[in-house]
């Protein structure tokens, strides 16, 4: 099998990729993706906060990494794989190793702590009752482990006692970077509110307030602190931006005295331009990754910059040092993982593999390819399913939302939204752009071929359809009075005569509008979903279209059922709900012989969330759920079946997709 991928990485041939086969929910055969790492490109601002998604083992032979869908652990000296750490149910934010190198600890969004002993990988405790977890580090005596965590109530670190697992004590507030003294008695943190703050580990006595800046023009968050290898002076790294208007932002080195509190020196070590920073051990070097996919190095007692780190293509999101100074970790949003020789600036190795969100996906005619595409890049890569060895095909620019994505279903044209609002169409076989389509006034939401693929529907605030052969236009949809706001989802009916598009009323209502294609005109408009029209999809023989019910204005209040709906195609008459998920109907997809529904769920959204990331498999007949496929971290954007209906390509954002074999015997049954 083959299939095509926008994505951000290329792995090389002579690597067999046995990951593709580790840590598999029950019922899948294929993962393709290690996932996103950590939380980085989930943080409104790149470079707020502490995000220690990566981390070298004292001794430098290991390098951990937090990703959406467990731990990775590389080996720094060969350069592979050596195994995915799996049991969390949702994002891996943080890693952190003892420091006798025994024990790793991995805190989740999933509001818990999992420790693993590192050199059989086997999972020895999970430690619940957290909030989100968003940082976890180990005492240098081993004896504490200090766990950040947020709520919706509450927001702190929490120190826990290593050997039994119990909290000693809570340290209050909205935390964006701590470190243990060398001795293991003190604890600083630095806060949202400019505060850096110096902690008794033992009682949770607060011992010093270091402040910052008073002058109110500027509001300064210090994203990275660090104690020096001594344990007398801090220096930290932090972000100021002008509180008028929130912009003009900079970044600062500071230091303190720790014993006085006094502020010994600041220093101005960059503009906006910065996406990540990270102190080295003994605080003497700040490495600062930048959006345009370069590091520097600076000179953390002079401030002065004395190396730049130069292969990353986009902005650097995470950063690690190893002990010895020497070598340095950085993680960026083209998907790699660079490890760098610092004395020499050189490049040692890149980790492949890491992908973001999976948000579109479809199989070819000849069901032999599946194109899937991410927001953070616009690659478009080919893969043999079999070897799981990618090659490139073009590059495409591909808009945030990553939704605006269709192939048609020969498998010969990519249809791609782009973020200025014009439609490229790419000739997949000879990798050229064919025809760039302008006409929309607004960011292009929702893309869809028709059957015999030669046409083209493109949904904004209104809705275009384009002959393929020519990228002429042939009609723009009026949107009729009280439909606002984009297109959600659109399908075509296999004859082409028929085209669904879900909108939002201007009473906070959803609807389905049904369009005839030749008149172009409004045939029906289908009520009763109380979320937006998250997804669309018309059986094989066109009687029957499916909708899936997403998030709403009402969320927050529990009134969003999420419910898939069953209507008549022709008439636009309801016929059947399925109930079932607990969060939004994201991705739907009809079986080959029409008999099974697969879908894939989202957020619930409102406070608390409930996550449904299952795909879920339906008797379309009895409307009873036959089977519950759980092992995505992150909401299931797109479901699609192969020809003979055996497999099931589920795309995540959690930045994989997983094949699963739909032979009854093999599936987990509904839950």
């Amino acid at each position: 099998m083959l299939l095509i991928l926008s994505m951000l990485f290329f792995l090389p041939s002579s690597f067999a990729q046995e990951y593709t086969q580790w840590g598999l929910p029950e019922g899948a055969t294929m993962r393709l993706g290690k996932g996103s790492i950590g939380a980085a490109q989930y943080s409104p601002y790149l470079g707020e906060g502490s995000m220690d998604n990566m981390q070298y083992s004292p001794d430098g032979k290991l390098l951990a990494v937090a990703s959406s869908i467990g731990v990775w652990l590389y080996d720094t000296e060969t350069y592979q794989e050596l195994a995915l750490l799996t049991g969390h149910t949702r994002l891996v934010s943080s890693v952190c190793f003892s420091t006798d190198g025994r024990i790793l600890a991995s805190g989740s969004w999933d509001d818990t702590v999992k420790l693993w002993d590192v050199a059989t990988g086997t999972l020895q405790r999970t430690l619940n009752s957290f909030g989100s977890v968003t940082g976890v580090h180990f005492s240098p005596d081993g004896r504490t482990l200090a766990v950040e965590s947020s709520s919706e109530d509450s927001w702190g670190i929490a120190l826990l006692d290593v050997r039994t697992g119990t909290p000693r004590t809570w340290l209050d507030g909205d935390v964006l970077s701590m470190d243990f003294s060398p001795d293991s008695q003190t604890l600083v943190s630095s806060y949202v509110d400019d505060k850096v703050r110096l902690w008794d580990v033992a009682t949770g006595t607060l011992l010093r307030t270091f402040k910052g800046r008073t002058d109110t023009k500027y509001r300064v968050h210090a994203n990275s602190v660090r104690f020096s290898a001594e344990g007398k002076t801090l220096v930290s790294a932090a972000s100021q931006t002008e509180t008028r208007w929130e912009m003009n932002k900079s970044y600062l080195i500071r230091q303190w005295d720790v014993e006085t509190g006094e502020p010994l020196k600041e220093i101005i070590v960059g503009t906006d331009t910065v996406s990540s920073v990270c102190w080295s051990a003994d605080g003497q070097t700040l490495a600062r990754g930048n959006l345009d996919g370069t590091i520097r190095l600076w000179d953390g007692a002079t401030g002065e910059p004395f190396k730049m780190l130069i292969a990353h293509t986009d902005a650097v999101t995470s950063m690690c040092w190893g002990a010895d100074g020497q070598t340095l970790a950085s993680a960026s949003q083209d998907g790699t993982i660079r490890l760098w020789d610092v004395e020499t600036g050189l490049l040692r190795h890149t980790f492949t593999g890491h992908t973001s969100r999976a948000s579109s996906m479809d199989w070819s005619s000849d069901k032999q390819t599946l194109v899937y595409s991410n927001y953070a890049n616009g690659k478009v890569w080919l893969w043999d399913v079999e070897t799981c060895i990618p090659r490139p095909t073009f590059h495409a620019r591909i808009d945030e939302d990553g939704r605006s994505l269709s192939l048609s279903a020969d498998g010969q044209m990519l249809a791609i939204a782009s973020d200025d609002t014009t439609i490229r169409l790419w000739d997949v076989a000879t990798d050229t752009l064919r025809y760039t389509l302008p006409g929309h006034t607004r960011d292009v939401s929702s893309l869809c071929f028709s059957t015999d693929g030669q046409m083209l529907a493109s949904g904004s605030w209104d809705i275009r359809l384009w002959d393929i052969a020519t990228g002429a236009s042939l009609k723009m949809f009026g949107r009729p009075t009280g439909y606002i706001g984009f297109v959600r989802s659109m399908a075509f009916s296999p004859d082409r005569q028929t085209l669904a598009s879900g909108h939002r009323l201007d009473s906070k209502d959803y609807v389905i509008g049904l369009w005839d294609v030749p008149r172009g005109i409004l045939r029906h408009t289908l009520t009763g979903h109380t979320g937006e029209i998250s997804s669309l999809c018309f059986s094989p023989d066109g009687q029957t279209l499916a909708s899936g019910n997403g998030l709403s204005w009402w969320t927050e209040l529990g009134i969003t059922e999420h419910t898939i709906q069953l209507w008549d195609g022709a008439t636009g008459e309801h016929q059947k709900t399925f109930t079932g998920h607990v969060g939004s109907v994201e991705s739907l997809c009809w079986s080959p012989d029409g008999q099974t529904l697969a879908s894939g769920g989202g957020h619930s959204g409102g406070e608390p969330g409930w996550p449904d990331y299952t795909v879920r498999v339906w008797d379309v007949a009895t409307g009873e759920l036959q089977k519950t496929l759980t092992g995505h971290t992150g909401e299931v954007l797109s479901v699609r079946f192969s020809a003979d209906g055996q497999t099931l390509a589920s795309g995540s954002a959690d930045g994989t997709v997983l094949l699963w074999d739909m032979s009854s015997e093999t599936l987990p049954q509904k839950k």
